[in-house]
């Protein structure tokens, strides 16, 4: 089961368990859980751990707060396996040997978003064949806002008798449709103090609230204990929206005891919900992403004419690795541009003249004279397979020239709040890079446009440099740094078929386009239609 792409829906998931076993040691004593989540892989059969929860210190009955994100497949049968183990040692938490199985069950992730509430429980099995978990799904909502407050609290009633004082901290929880509150939020303890100001805190709108600021939230103060057995000291019901309003103004703490008011006062201060568009707004303002192509045609890759060539043309439609990676990646992004109209270059390579003969190597070469541009993907191929009888393999292998190219074309689209417009460069190369200080002067350059590269590897070269420029973050002055290169090394991918490389071939690039718009102040336009 896929639980990174970003086009899926996505469900929240929430793990609690109910009177797990205590554990039998010299003495019996209560577990300290935690909770590993498994998912069948629809290519292997097999099931994979995709999460693992923290660990709560002796607690038969956890809430883990941390929401578990996975991706909803409506087409695929989704069976999830929810271990709960107790902790031993130091062992990591990743090695199940070295910890008790306390019991383990299974749901299907279509039965809990169609079953009442969203809510299933389920009866631990195996282990000690005792306790419960408790799963509630429910959808993300797909915002990227952030809440941004400052909580502070004064004259807290003292949990700790005459000769100590409270430490509190903060639990948030949100309702859920059948009227329970799933907590998915904490802070840290202040010690010894009933007139605490915590720290300036940022919670994702998802996380706080799903997105909506009305949603009734419940904040309760504790009073923290190393046992875990922590002591409630008060609550306070509101809403993001409530806080927003009420920005700075106290209130009340509310008690579990009737008849008993002095409690104290909550404060949210500094209360803003930071807008960040998602990367679906953008695309569906009218956002366009333009592809531009660079194939290498340095002599590393072998004659075109031999069959074990990187650029020999095979027979009956099988395709050789350039025109795999041009299609896993052509295909995807050919969506989100309205006239399919792409610019492709070759570099490391002497062309023909009009005159027949050779030129000096070229670094960076429009295949078809005048920079002409080809429709769709099928052009492109038909341009990659038309060069490569008008060109003499040669080298080195200099990435600078094409990324200024690709960086002048990211310029001319000028991109603004009316004309919004994104290039990515597809680099496709067999070979180590021999410009390495040039490469990253030009994506300093680069990282000012809208503008990202993809460097897809073919064969079995040394692709070190590659995956340096991979883990490059370009900084620039009075700019927030930005990471706008990805490589992937074509063999690892493969054999696992072309939407597995465009997947990972593109996962960055909403990231990186959300980072250059934010950048440069400009916002999603309204919806087109």
């Amino acid at each position: 089961m896929s639980i990174d792409n970003d086009f899926h829906e996505k469900v929240d998931l929430f793990i609690s368990a109910r009177d797990l076993p205590k554990v039998q040691t010299l003495r019996s004593s209560d577990p300290s859980p935690f909770a590993a989540l498994f998912a069948k892989d629809i290519k292997t059969d097999k099931f994979v751990r995709f999460a693992t929860t923290s660990v709560l210190k002796d607690n038969t009955n956890p809430d883990w707060i941390l929401a578990i994100t996975v991706d909803y497949l409506f087409e695929v049968i989704q069976e999830i396996v929810v271990k709960i183990y107790d902790k031993e040692g130091h062992y990591p938490l990743e090695d199940e040997s070295k910890h008790t199985l306390l019991g383990e069950c299974s749901f299907f992730l279509g039965s809990l978003m169609c079953s009442n509430s969203q809510r299933m429980e389920c009866k631990l099995s195996g282990g000690r064949n005792k306790g419960s978990v408790l799963v509630r799904g429910e959808a993300q909502a797909n915002s990227r806002d952030v809440f941004c407050v400052t909580f502070s609290a004064r004259k807290l009633a003292n949990k700790e008798g005459f000769f100590s004082t409270s430490d509190p901290f903060l639990i948030i929880s949100r309702i859920n449709e059948d009227g329970g509150w799933t907590q998915v939020w904490r802070n840290e303890k202040i010690d010894n103090n009933l007139n605490p100001c915590w720290a300036p805190t940022r919670i994702p709108m998802t996380t706080l609230c799903n997105g909506d600021p009305e949603r009734p939230l419940k904040i309760e103060i504790f009073d923290f204990e190393k046992s875990g057995k922590h002591h409630f000291m008060g609550q306070v019901e509101c809403s993001v929206s409530s806080m927003v309003k009420g920005n700075g103004i106290a209130m009340a703490v509310e008690p579990r005891q009737n008849g008993y008011t002095n409690s104290g006062t909550l404060t949210a201060a500094n209360v803003l919900v930071e807008s960040h568009p998602t990367f679906t707004d953008f695309v569906t303002g009218g956002c366009e992403i333009s592809l531009v192509v660079a194939v290498d045609f340095t002599a590393s890759n072998g004659s075109p004419s031999d069959p074990s060539s990187l650029h020999y043309i095979h027979g009956g439609g099988a395709h050789n690795p350039y025109q795999q990676a041009i299609l896993a990646v052509g295909s995807v992004l050919q969506t989100y541009d309205t006239d399919n109209m792409y610019p492709v270059y070759g570099f490391g390579a002497k062309v023909v003249q009009p005159n027949g003969q050779l030129s000096v190597v070229q670094h960076c070469f429009p295949v078809y004279a005048g920079g002409l541009e080809v429709k769709g993907v099928d052009g492109i191929l038909k341009a990659y397979h038309d060069c490569l009888n008008h060109v003499s393999l040669s080298g080195p292998t200099l990435f600078g020239p094409l990324i200024a190219a690709a960086t002048h074309i990211a310029a001319a689209a000028n991109c603004s709040q009316a004309r919004q417009k994104y290039t990515v460069l597809l680099v496709v190369t067999d070979g180590e890079i021999n410009d390495m200080e040039a490469t990253k002067q030009a994506l300093l350059q680069a990282a000012q446009q809208p503008l990202s590269v993809i460097i897809v590897g073919v064969g079995s070269a040394d692709f070190t440099n590659m995956k340096l420029l991979d883990r490059l973050v370009v900084h620039q002055a009075n700019q927030p740094p930005r990471d706008i290169v990805q490589f992937v090394a074509f063999n690892e991918f493969a054999s696992k078929g072309p939407s597995i490389l465009g997947a990972k071939v593109l996962a960055q690039i909403p990231d990186q386009i959300l980072q250059y718009m934010t950048m440069k102040h400009i916002k999603p336009n309204a919806k087109k239609g």
